[in-house]
């Protein structure tokens, strides 16, 4: 089943060279789109959006052969320069039931790059387990079923030994995403996972165990010294950025103990914005103790990445890295438990097992007050899962991937599981179209209400800019940085009104373009090191191109609408667009006590959103808009779906 491709042409930032692998039939076929079609999609996200909809069949199962998965880095990616080197994976989500498009960093993306490829587009479902070998132009579908069941680091050993090369990079799944878990997630390695969405699963229902790539080509650029001179110019002077250097101290387990003197760290299942515990599991208290080491993405100084190691009172092996911040926070103080050994534990069994960290925190949270409000019996869930009690979590862990018992109703997701136990239940779960909410509080950053409803992908972080970035107090330097983007006026956090939504309708479009070129948050304006002129510079330098900051905007926008366009077609729209009853309760305690979101306020914000993003009052594109955006195949999509 091995395709050999012809010879590499020579790119500036792309190949030209989209790989399809038909699980069903074992065929493997290369297009060569064009210029053209890069310069409108660019890579990454967008890229896995337009695919999505051109080859997956509305009303698809996510688990089923007829899902497409896309996995793609962009015309930036192989470059020297800092954040370049993260990709995209995109399929139907099995536990949203709309579009998952998660980013992972590492190094995997970068070898598919010096593989020859600039993506691989992936349907059907295999006869029995398998993997995908990429390498130097050729791809070839092996055998996987020696591997079926096992842990993620023991399988990238395994088919590094058996393709004779340690430095294979290996993008695969463990266990959860084997057994259908609605939350298991991509592992990039054993440090770097696409995080959101069930991916995982979406892999597991092909019978695809992994994709292994190794590459040994360059990757070709217009302008190599003009990439050089950037990434020179950020290793010499990223230590300057004050959110750099934190990142580079502390990794993102840096923002606890910020988050919860702000009163912005949920706590037992978001009754909360302040947690007891958060310095016993902070950063600094990481730092002090499990800490062994630091890693980093290709070609980035900072090394955000935390290693850490332990014996007493769990065993934990350094090869899966350590918590980021939304571990530390979906894992410690959404439960309540301030055990940062048994954090760090719960750590390695996500990434050994392929489970999203983000929504295991969250259904925990969610059965742990069902459990303490008497609407799930104890005798039901088999152990004393109460907040605090970081045994059960564990143990729960360990259910939930065998699906044994209880598990098995968790490894839906909170949202599947709680409509067995009715409204009181429902009412309980945090979450935005079925995906468990990240660990920053929207009652608090009021514009990540408004975000974390309307993302096409379901409640997420990464998304937008938070609204720290124009407080009153944002420092100078990170308000003329986000300037050139028209953003001219400070706003309190707690603001939902008319600017703050221009806010995060802008901002949603530029961090859409982050994840379409495939490029960090972490090195991106306005909050951190590169300035928007750089970012143009980039794209010009590796393309070769004459791209403006404005283009760079619709590429963005034209991602947003994809997302949304795929959503509506499959039935998501407005009416899924809610946010959780947590979220109109106010917070308990701590400098945000009495804290709440309004509703009237929310609902006016969103429909004002939507007039701002050219779509329907149900949220649905137009056709003025996606003609707008080149994407008039688009409409007619959805007016053949009825969507439109």
């Amino acid at each position: 089943m091995c395709r050999k491709g012809t010879a590499m042409a020579e790119g500036k930032g792309f190949w030209n060279r989209i790989l399809h692998v038909d699980l069903s039939q074992g065929n493997i076929r290369v297009e060569s789109p064009g210029e053209v079609f890069f310069r409108t999609y660019i890579g990454g996200g967008c890229l896995g959006a337009y695919y999505l909809l051109k080859y997956a069949p509305p009303g698809c199962d996510p688990l089923s052969g007829e899902n497409v998965l896309v996995l793609a880095p962009s015309v930036a990616t192989g470059s020297p320069v800092p954040g370049t080197g993260r990709h995209s994976a995109v399929a139907k989500s099995p536990l949203t039931g709309g579009i998952a498009a998660s980013e992972a960093g590492g190094y995997w993306g970068m070898e598919l790059k010096r593989a020859g490829f600039d993506a691989v587009v992936i349907t059907g479902r295999a006869e029995y387990p398998v993997y995908l070998w990429i390498t130097d132009g050729r791809c070839e579908i092996r055998d996987a079923r020696p591997y079926w069941g096992k842990e993620t680091g023991e399988v990238q050993e395994l088919i590094r030994e058996e393709l004779g090369d340690g430095l294979i990079q290996v993008l695969l799944i463990g266990p959860a995403g084997e057994k259908g878990v609605r939350f298991a997630n991509l592992a990039s390695g054993t440090k770097n996972f696409h995080g959101r969405g069930g991916l995982g699963a979406v892999m597991g229902a092909k019978n695809l165990k992994a994709v292994a790539v190794r590459g040994h080509q360059e990757v070709r650029f217009a302008d190599k010294e003009g990439l050089i001179a950037l990434a020179r110019d950020f290793a010499q002077h990223f230590r300057e950025n004050a959110n750099l250097s934190t990142l580079s101290e502390y990794g993102t387990a840096g923002y606890v103990l910020p988050q919860n003197e702000v009163g912005g760290l949920p706590t037992r299942n978001f009754q909360s914005g302040s947690f007891e515990g958060a310095e016993a599991i902070s950063g600094e208290r990481l730092k002090e103790t499990y800490l062994i080491g630091q890693e980093g993405c290709y070609a980035c100084p900072v090394r955000c990445k935390r290693v850490v190691a332990s014996e007493e009172p769990y065993r934990v092996d350094p090869l899966y890295g350590g918590p980021e911040y939304e571990t530390l926070a979906a894992l410690g103080s959404y439960l309540g438990i301030d055990d940062l050994g048994a954090i760090i534990k719960m750590n390695e069994l996500c990434n050994r097992y392929g489970l999203d960290s983000i929504s295991l925190g969250g259904a925990l949270a969610w059965a742990m007050e069902c459990v303490e409000k008497g609407i799930i019996d104890r005798a039901e869930v088999g152990m004393d899962l109460v907040f605090g009690s970081a045994e059960a979590a564990m143990a729960m862990v360990e259910k939930i991937v065998a699906r044994e018992g209880f598990g098995d109703i968790l490894a839906e997701g909170a949202w599947r599981a709680a409509r067995r136990y009715g409204k009181k239940a429902l009412d309980l779960v945090v979450h935005a179209k079925g995906q468990e909410f990240p660990a920053h509080e929207p009652r608090l950053k009021r514009s990540l209400a408004l975000a974390y409803a309307t993302v096409p992908k379901g409640a997420d972080h990464c998304s937008s800019e938070h609204d720290v970035a124009i407080a009153p107090d944002a420092s100078d330097a990170i308000f003329q940085a986000i300037s050139p983007l028209g953003i001219l006026e400070r706003l309190p956090l707690t603001s939902l009104n008319a600017p703050k939504v221009r806010f995060y309708y802008i901002t949603q479009q530029m961090f859409s373009l982050y994840d379409t070129l495939a490029i960090c948050l972490f090195v991106c304006p306005p909050i951190r090191y590169f300035s928007f002129d750089q970012l143009v510079e980039l794209v010009n330098a590796a393309t070769g191109w004459n791209t403006s900051l404005l283009e760079l905007f619709w590429v963005g926008e034209r991602k947003t609408n994809l997302c949304r366009a795929f959503n509506a077609r499959e039935g998501i729209d407005a009416a899924s667009e809610a946010l959780p009853p947590r979220m109109y309760e106010p917070l308990r305690g701590g400098p945000t006590d009495g804290l709440r979101v309004d509703r009237e306020e929310f609902e006016k914000a969103m429909a004002l959103y939507f007039e701002m993003a050219g779509w329907t009052p149900k949220g649905v594109p137009t056709r003025g808009k996606l003609e707008a955006l080149g994407l008039g195949w688009v409409a007619e999509e959805l007016k053949q779906t009825r969507a439109l």
